[in-house]
Formats: structure tokens, sequence, C-alpha cells
């Protein structure tokens, strides 16, 4: 406004209308629509009032927020720390499962393997028809007789090798094996139903912790921003523009003021200014201010000035007044922008309360789960346990079965000697047989031959010879005969 003014002061601009220019001094009417133009801006007052309130407010909010951010660094990187080290802890309970889950895998294919090596042997039993020739052997009789008692249907139908064999032997086993993958299977589900709710914890931290938008660097509201957007204005930079503002607005007020004195001094020295301004201040329904404005009113002598100081006053009068609008705006637009600052600054202050209520809900969850974390160990440990004692147990049942398989094996193979066994002894009774045969035959010759020599015998010398001589010789030779010994006899 006047040269005295602050240079933040916005330069003068040319009038806007012809009625702001002026050639000459300024008439009493005019000097009162400036006076009045003054003081209608002194009610801009309520700005800087307000302006004061919110630096005062910034300085408590800024030592709030630095309070509450140095809390929440130091809590969040704790909380960063213990999160990682339940993530390692639950990392190796699930590490405990896979390794238990992969042995428990190969252990099953072991079982696999020596199942389907019995299976397979046992259908070979099945298809395996057992000789006709052995189901007429007295000892093979017997077997039959028990074979029938436990396996019913047709007795016409061809007996298998799996007649003679044991179901209970391999069904029983079958029977333990399956329930103890059960077993496994339900110790896996506990221990996965456990680790569920570890999971369940930590998701429920971090999800907590990002919905509070809660970082161990920050420093106010992450409020979504475009690429064209500039970098956010800091805590700091948002005091020093307050304070800025508030000193802007403290100068531009202290400039309309001083307009406004200048008002009331040019109108002590126009005769009938006061009585003028004080119409006009009433029709306008401006309020009295108290000051300089009373000894307008009142009927005092003010200081003599000459022509040349009261002139070279209207001058810069005149000057000023064409300001005072584009002062008054100045004072809104530095209001406004402190506005905004501080609201920001409260964005800030909001932000880190959240942020420190939502760590203070994080760490009150963290302390259920280290309460809970004995109980995660324990049952890791008793799955562990179990998992070993059921994999010992299948492993035994698992050579059972490889046993039961060579056993059944070597049954199939002595089968086969068996048969071979029967051809050869159906051979040997053969030649037995035709060894007899021959035999006989040759005794029936030799038994005939005698006979006949006996009766030529007695024709020749029978009459001749005495009875009493040779009493037996009239007797028959006797027959021999080839039998078969009975060696079935019990």
């Amino acid at each position: 406004m006047s040269s005295s003014d602050t240079s933040s002061a916005p330069s003068s601009s040319p009038p806007a209308s012809p009625e702001a220019s002026f050639h000459g001094p300024p008439s009493t009417e005019r000097l009162v629509g400036h006076f009045v133009a003054a003081k209608r801006s002194l009610t801009i007052t309520s700005h800087v009032w307000r302006a004061n309130e919110l630096t005062s407010s910034s300085r408590a909010l800024i030592e709030e927020i630095a309070v509450l951010n140095a809390k929440n660094a130091f809590a969040r990187r704790g909380v960063d720390e213990q999160v990682e080290t339940l993530r390692v802890i639950r990392a190796g309970i699930a590490d405990v499962e896979e390794r238990a889950a992969a042995d428990f895998k190969a252990t099953i294919g072991r079982l696999d393997e020596a199942n389907d090596r019995l299976q397979g042997t046992l259908q070979s039993l099945r298809e395996t028809v057992v000789d006709a020739s052995l189901q007429g052997t007295p000892a093979n009789a017997d077997c039959e007789a028990d074979a029938s008692d436990t396996s019913p249907g047709d007795p016409k139908k061809p007996k298998t090798l799996y007649s003679y064999v044991d179901e209970d032997s391999h069904t029983s086993v079958l029977h333990t094996l399956h329930a103890l993958i059960d077993s496994f299977n339900e110790a896996r589900a506990d221990l996965d139903e456990d680790i569920r709710g570890f999971e369940d914890s930590l998701r429920f931290i971090t999800e907590t912790l990002q919905d509070g938008s809660v970082s161990a660097s920050s420093s106010g509201p992450s409020d979504k921003r475009t690429l064209y957007d500039g970098p956010a204005p800091s805590i700091p930079d948002l005091f020093h523009g307050l304070e800025g503002h508030a000193a802007e607005m403290a100068t531009l007020l202290q400039s309309l003021v001083s307009h406004y004195d200048l008002c009331v001094t040019a109108l002590k020295h126009t005769e009938g200014g006061g009585q003028a301004a004080k119409v006009a201040a009433q029709a306008e329904e401006l309020k009295s201010t108290p000051g300089a404005e009373e000894s307008l009113y009142r009927k005092t002598v003010p200081e003599p000035i000459s022509e040349d100081e009261r002139a070279q006053m209207l001058s810069v009068l005149e000057n000023d007044a064409l300001e005072v609008e584009d002062v008054t705006a100045e004072l809104r637009h530095c209001a406004a922008e402190m506005e905004a600052q501080y609201s920001a600054l409260v964005k800030h202050a909001d932000s880190a309360r959240v942020g420190n209520k939502t760590l203070q809900a994080v760490l009150g969850h963290m302390h259920q789960v280290s309460a809970a974390l004995p109980r995660h160990l324990e049952a890791s440990k008793a799955f562990r346990v179990a998992a070993h004692s059921i994999q010992g147990e299948i492993q035994a049942k698992t050579q059972e079965l490889v046993e039961l398989a060579e056993f059944h094996e070597t049954f199939l193979v002595s089968y086969s000697k068996v048969t071979d066994e029967v051809e050869r002894r159906r051979k040997v009774e053969a030649q037995m047989n035709n060894v007899a045969s021959r035999a006989q035959r040759e005794l029936d010759k030799l038994h005939e031959a005698d006979n006949e020599a006996r009766d030529a015998f007695l024709q020749d010398v029978g009459e001749h010879l005495p009875r009493d001589l040779w009493l037996t010789v009239g007797q028959r030779v006797p027959r021999w005969q080839v039998s078969v010994a009975d060696v079935w006899k019990k």
C-alpha cells in the first residue's frame, strides 16, 4: 500500500472504473468512501485471530505427532521383528509336517510295492489249478477235506492253490495298515488345524497393520496420489507454511490498519469529515471501532499540517485505497491456505493416532499369540512323535507283507516242484509196473515149465519108484505172484 508498508503487499493496479481515478484533491464524499471501505476491510481481523489459533494449535499437534510417530516407529520395529520370528517358527512347524509327510509318502510307496507284490502272488495262486492227480492221493484227500470245510462252493469245481492259503494271514495285516494310515491322517489333520490357527493370527496382525496404515517410517496419511501430483508436503513444510502465512496475514492486516488510520487522519483535516464519516458508518451498519475514530467524532482540533503534507497524505491514501480489495483478498487466500495446511496437519495427527491404536491392538493380539506359542510347539512335537511311531509300525507291517509274498512265492515254486515230482513218480511207477509185469510173465513161464517137467518125470519113473522113497514127489510147484505192497497204511 503506502511506501512505508511491507513489500509483501500487492502492487497497485489500475482503477476498475473512471470513479477510481481523480485529478486533484479528493472530495469529502470520496474520503468518506475510502474510510467506509477501510473500516469494512477491518472486519477481516477474525481471520487473523483464527490464524493465531491455528498456529498455536499446530504447535501442539506437531508435538503430539512427534511423540506418537516416535512411539509408533519403535513399536513397529519391535512388531516387525516379532512377526518375523513368529513366521520363522511357523515355517519350522510347517517344515516338520512336510518332512514327516515326505517320509510317510516314501513309506507308503514301499508299502504299495510290497502289497502289489503280494497281490500279484495271490493272483497267481488263484489262477493255478491243482493237478487232478494230486486230488486222488490219501494225503491230499485229507487236505481237500480241510479245504472244503473252509471254502464253500461247488465241490466239483477244480481247486486252486489259493484254496490252501490262510486269508487271515494277510487280511489282518492289511486292516492294521489301514488303521495306521488313518491314524497318521488324523494326526496330520490336527497339526494342520493348529497351523491354520497360527496362520490366521499372523494374517490378522499383517492385515491390521495394513488397514491401520502403520509404517515404521510413517509421517502422515497415505492418500492416493496420481502421477501428476507433486510430493506431499511434510510436517515441517506445513508448520513453516502456517507460520509464514500467519506472519504475512499480520503484515497485511497492519497495512489495512495503517490505511484506516490514514483515512481517519485525512477526515480530521477535512471540514465536516467527521460527521459525514459517522453518518456513512451508520448507514453501512458498521460498528464503531474504539481508538482513533473516537477523536474523529468528537469536536477536537487535529494537529496542524501544511498543505503540502496534506496533499502528500491524500495522494498516499488514494494509492492505498486502490489496493484495499487486493489486500483483503490476499488475507482471505492466506486464511484458506492456513485452513488447508492445518487440515493436512490434523490428518497427520489422526494418522499417527490411528497407527498408535492399531499398534496397541496388534500388541494385544501378539500377547495372545505368544501365550498360544507353547501349544503350537507341543502340537508339532506330538505330531513328529506320532508320525515316527506310525511309520515304524507301517514299516514292520510292510516287512510282514514282504515275508508273506516271499512265503507264497515259495509255495508257487514248491508246487512247480510237486508237479515235477508227481511226474517223476508216475514214470517210476510205470517202470516198476513194467518190471513187475515182466517178472510175473517169467515166473508164470517157469511155473508152467516146472509143472510140465514134473509130469514128465512122474510118467517116466513113477511106476518104478516106491512112494515112500520120496514122499513129496507128487507135489505141485508153488505159484509165485508179484503184488504191490500196501504202503498207505496209517
